[in-house]
């Protein structure tokens, strides 16, 4: 179990919030050393996953809420996630078995990063979806090595950091089986190679980030981000509408200052303001960016009622009048000289704790649900562009995401192919208390960025609020739990990357290899099968 140890916590300490990525680097070697003295399936499985369940505690022990202790339902989740998510990182391993059993060790040595990242990919599909340990979020720290994510995504970076681990495990295999002397010139070339492989994406970032960080003349926006350090527990219990309160007054005291976009958090509103009976609540928001002439975009939980049963969802609730209904974890668009409302709905929802997976299809599971004001919460349907005017009548367009969905790299592209200028985050970092979890999300809205070259602006409620750069640098950061205001410049931005045009194309030409892998496998083993069986026939 030492070794399995050493492996989880190599893979551990190299994710944030701490800079040290370049453990990701020889993780993965010590878990080949010994896998290669694991022959059964059940060995392989029990060190693996107790080296996968180490990696899972010290990335996301936070995810529980266990720091401090304030719900009962969010601590059973987070020990479900650490429990069963190494599960899921055992999909690879069955893989290497198998193709180490038909074909030979080296065989599946090699085809180790085609099914991790398959992996990878799969863990940002489906209603269980969850892609928060993919390995390239380990340097988000190491901006001139990850520009390449604006070709591949950061699924490139993952497999970068895979290859150098498989590399450097051929290498001291051979040393230490004295197949290899050291120094030689297969040794020397094998280093060297690695080396190679190692600078290359350096070089190539250094190279993009000098010729395209020059001056440009692009039209700018002018935004604000409203951190009001509200206690996101106690919003839900107590007066929601002395947050609501708290938020005009700290965005009247941008008047005069050339803003053009506010920004307010997820459910910064916890009430239904465009419900009916808070038009009051509304018309009072919108006097509000009248006067100072604000555009506003804030979270919102938002309501739909299906008057006809017929159209109603599976997983939707029945209200005391028996009339069907969704809730939905929203943002909407206020613009000071216009009536309308821009609406989005979260599509993207953290398992369990905003809406129990597959749900629609087993509606007798909505009985789990967080009893916090966040539970069952209905799934969004559009990719939506918001649109507002500046002051300089420059027609701009922005998307929005909403927490949880900022970590889904071919999710976020569709926003910006349907003609997000720049990209927004509004989110909730402070459920967790000041533990890494915050600075994590943080730093993989680092991605996002560079995947998109596109300037985006970050509104946490308790921090960590910022604006991040198409590089990646993140400017003018708050500090956790502080009552904060950040004004800050965004460029608009129309060019299109390699990555937002083809999205996942990298991804999934590692799944097709990865198939082609096990597919020969089955194939070896039907052959030898059926010859042997015609062997003993004769």
């Amino acid at each position: 179990m030492f070794v399995a140890t050493i492996t989880g916590i190599l893979l551990g300490i190299a994710f944030p919030p701490i800079p040290t990525g370049v453990t990701a680097f020889v993780g993965i070697v010590l878990l080949l050393f010994l896998l290669e003295r694991l022959e059964t399936y059940l060995d392989a499985f029990r060190y693996s996953y107790f080296a996968f369940f180490v990696w899972h505690i010290i990335v996301g022990y936070w995810s529980g809420g266990f720091t401090h202790g304030r719900d009962v339902y969010q601590m059973l989740g987070g020990a479900g996630l650490l429990i069963l998510n190494p599960f899921f990182y055992l999909i690879p391993i069955a893989a290497f078995q198998f193709v180490r059993r038909i074909f030979s060790f080296n065989a599946a040595v090699f085809s180790l990063p085609f099914t991790w990242i398959g992996l990878e990919l799969f863990r940002a599909n489906t209603e269980l979806a969850l892609p928060w340990l993919t390995l390239g979020n380990t340097q988000t720290f190491n901006l001139p090595a990850i520009q390449v994510a604006s070709i591949t995504g950061v699924y490139g970076v993952s497999f970068w950091i895979m290859l150098i681990n498989v590399s450097l495990f051929i290498l001291m295999r051979k040393i230490l089986n004295h197949e290899w002397k050291l120094p030689s010139r297969q040794s020397l070339a094998m280093f060297f190679s690695i080396l190679i492989m190692y600078l290359l994406p350096y070089i190539h970032g250094t190279i993009v980030m000098k010729e395209l960080q020059q001056p440009s003349n692009l039209p700018k926006v002018r935004v604000a981000l409203i951190q009001p350090n509200i206690d996101p527990f106690e919003k839900w219990k107590s007066d929601k509408f002395e947050p609501f309160h708290l938020h005009r007054e700290m965005t009247k005291t941008l008047q005069g200052k050339n803003v053009d976009l506010v920004f307010w958090s997820e459910t910064a509103i916890p009430f239904y303001l465009l419900h009916s009976n808070n038009q009051y609540y509304l018309e009072q928001l919108r006097e509000d960016l009248k006067y100072s002439k604000l555009n506003l975009l804030t979270g919102v939980p938002d309501i739909i009622y299906y008057p006809d049963e017929l159209l109603a969802p599976k997983s939707s609730k029945e209200s005391k009048d028996g009339v069907r209904y969704e809730n939905f974890n929203g943002s909407i668009l206020l613009c000071h000289d216009s009536d309308s409302i821009q609406r989005y709905h979260k599509k993207l929802l953290v398992p369990f704790a905003e809406r129990v997976p597959f749900s629609d299809e087993l509606s007798f599971l909505n009985a789990f649900q967080w009893d916090l004001g966040l539970g069952g919460w209905g799934r969004g349907k559009e990719f939506t562009v918001f649109q507002f005017q500046t002051t300089n009548k420059i027609i701009v367009q922005f998307s929005n995401l909403i927490c949880f969905e900022s970590i889904f790299p071919g999710f976020v592209t569709e926003f910006v192919r349907n003609g997000a200028q720049f990209l927004s985050i509004i989110t909730i970092d402070s459920w967790w208390g000041n533990t890494s979890g915050a600075y994590q999300h943080l730093q993989y809205s680092v991605f996002r960025a560079i995947e998109n070259r596109r300037w985006l602006a970050r509104c946490a409620t308790g921090g960590v609020s910022c604006i991040i750069d198409p590089f990646g640098h993140i400017l003018e950061p708050s500090e956790l739990f502080s009552r904060q205001i950040i004004i800050g410049e965004i460029e608009l931005r129309n060019d299109i990357t390699f990555y937002t045009r083809y999205g996942d194309w990298f991804a999934t030409l590692c799944i097709t290899i990865a198939s082609m892998f096990i597919v020969s496998a089955i194939g070896k083993k039907y052959y030898l099968l059926l010859r042997t069986q015609q062997e003993n026939t004769k």
